[in-house]
């Protein structure tokens, strides 16, 4: 993400700020990161991919840290996982190894979706703080992930985490839900910048500058 759409997005944050919003949704950074990109936003994804510039697709994720300049790695909800659905596996605990193996294919498929359709998919993420004032951002290739690596184990919550190889945990899916989440490292290149807190707008002042008057309403 070049300096200039940093600072673009940083208009829009501030904005969302000055209006009252208290943090950043999905959805918004998402809509942000498109403006501040020129990218196009699209209604519904495909796969993976969010957001479309110039042929390539991104997966816009955003998360929020305590400590978004220092934080070595952050946990990213990728979405949901229905291996009852795609794979139909009803009673996922029963075998966790294929039931991870499907997880890991579905995410698979949507990235390969992405891919064949635009000439590559990069996966985007947005660290930010509790008050929108600190930020981390960064980028990584999307690529398939080789799911005969990657071993299972069930977790106290009756949830799957995936390990690899060396035993590094990188991967969890709630059977109760489908949730996938993913923990990517925060590589030491990533951008790191903050942003002032405006001031909220007065809303007597935005109504008047709006021209609002009281036959704006029609009382049925």
């Amino acid at each position: 993400m070049p300096k200039e759409a940093i600072i673009e997005a940083c208009k829009y944050i501030a904005y969302e700020q000055a209006v009252g919003k208290t943090d950043l949704s999905g959805n918004d950074w998402e809509s942000i990161f498109a403006k501040a990109t020129g990218g196009e936003s699209l209604s519904k994804p495909l796969g993976l991919a969010d957001v479309i510039i110039k042929d390539y697709s991104y997966s816009v994720k955003t998360v929020k840290s305590n400590s978004p300049h220092t934080a070595k790695s952050v946990r990213i909800i990728s979405g949901r996982n229905n291996v009852s659905y795609s794979y139909d596996i009803h009673n996922p605990l029963d075998n966790i190894e294929l039931s991870g193996k499907a997880v890991l294919e579905i995410f698979n498929t949507r990235i390969e979706t992405a891919k064949s359709v635009y000439k590559d998919l990069v996966h985007s993420v947005l660290v930010r703080s509790s008050d929108l004032t600190q930020f981390t951002y960064f980028e990584y290739e999307a690529k398939p992930i080789q799911s005969e690596s990657i071993f299972w184990k069930k977790n106290t919550n009756n949830n799957l985490e995936g390990y690899t190889p060396d035993g590094e945990h990188i991967y969890t899916w709630q059977p109760n839900g489908s949730q996938f989440t993913i923990i990517y490292p925060i590589p030491e290149d990533a951008i790191r910048f903050s942003l002032k807190k405006p001031q909220p707008l007065d809303v007597q002042k935005v109504v008047e500058e709006i021209g609002y008057s009281s036959s704006w309403v029609e009382i049925k």
